[in-house]
């Protein structure tokens, strides 16, 4: 019986297709990208991009969604039909998140909302190629696997000649095993989290309040959602950079993680927002909780004196059982309108869905 080894990938110079209509996106990710030590190729439509993703065979793909001819979302469908292993990112315009999630049903592997910085979009195409990478891995394992069983299968007519080789064909096969449990436990975490916060991501936060909301209803139990904004972010941006912005994500971040249960779920739902999901709770105890959560953050960037300017929230909570809300999207539009009511009202304070 042959040795079974575990495999190893080679790591080249990565290739990254770019497509893209706008050209001065298409100029600043290819110089950022190239100081990374990518090799990038661009495409200008959906039809050029299908040609060079068959000559080129990139290992990642950055697509945008809004094209002229054919759209991004008919690109990335023929790109997967091609070769579903080839992680696509997709990009869309701000506000077009729900765009986004329906690209990631068709097959994207993550999605970036214009206009970001690049060093986020480093950090997601990083965590893309690993997980592609990953999976490559995994695949190769689960064929060594049915190589090994095959082998057993035949050999049992030898059993007493070749006792030795299957003892030692069974633990390699329970150590093969274990690496695939592990590489698919690794697979999910990378699937489900933001790559800057390392919050939840919006695609797992729209499955968690789903399930969560049918256990409400099915048990007549509590519910409350809270909506979170940095207030004034994108003047903070604009003023001290976009470095110095995503310090203050993963710390807001941060604050939110060490400040809810166990049991209760955050995620950033899209830029400076931020998204609470909490069982059990009604609209009183998840007011109260918002509102230790806008002291935590504003006594905090007060004390460490990191700006010269506070850094506040701004919260909108809902909550069932609600004569108004019968789904998951009314609870979500009445955080938000609530939301929207705190930023008109001055701001740095918590609001209540009527």
């Amino acid at each position: 019986m042959s040795e079974i080894h575990s495999p190893q990938i080679e790591v080249p110079q990565s290739k990254i297709l770019l497509v893209d209509n706008d050209q001065r996106t298409l100029k600043l990710l290819k110089l950022r990208l190239e100081n990374e030590g990518y090799s990038v190729s661009l495409a200008v439509d959906g039809q050029e991009g299908l040609v060079c993703f068959a000559q080129d065979r990139p290992e990642l793909v950055m697509l945008d969604v809004n094209m002229p001819g054919m759209s991004g979302l008919t690109v990335l469908v023929k790109m997967k039909i091609k070769s579903p292993e080839t992680p696509v990112i997709i990009m869309t315009a701000y506000g077009s998140e729900q765009v986004a999630v329906d690209a990631m049903k068709k097959g994207a592997s993550d999605y970036l909302t214009k206009p970001f910085n690049t060093k986020e979009v480093c950090q997601v195409i990083k965590e893309n190629i690993e997980r592609s990478r990953i999976m490559i891995s995994r695949n190769q394992l689960l064929e060594m696997l049915r190589s090994s069983s095959a082998e057993l299968i035949g050999q049992i007519s030898e059993l007493e000649r070749s006792n030795k080789e299957l003892i030692d064909s069974i633990r390699t096969k329970s150590d093969i095993l274990a690496k695939l449990e592990t590489t698919n436990l690794k697979l999910k975490e990378l699937s489900i989290r933001d790559g800057l916060t390392r919050l939840y991501n919006h695609v797992y936060f729209q499955e968690r309040l789903n399930e969560e909301f049918t256990r409400s209803q099915r048990y007549n139990s509590a519910l409350s959602f809270v909506m979170v904004d940095i207030d004034n972010f994108k003047e903070f941006n604009d003023r001290f950079g976009h470095q110095q912005g995503d310090s203050i994500l993963v710390k807001v971040s941060q604050i939110l993680m060490v400040s809810i249960r166990g049991i209760d779920f955050a995620a950033r739902y899209g830029g400076e927002e931020f998204a609470l999901i909490l069982p059990n709770i009604d609209i009183k105890g998840a007011k109260l909780l918002s509102e230790r959560l806008r002291n935590k953050v504003e006594n905090y960037f007060s004390l460490e004196g990191e700006v010269d300017r506070p850094v506040t929230i701004s919260q909108g909570v809902s909550g069932i059982p609600s004569g108004k809300i019968k789904n998951k999207t009314d609870l979500i539009k009445a955080a938000d309108s609530a939301l929207y009511k705190a930023k008109r009202q001055g701001k740095n304070r918590v609001m209540v869905a009527d």
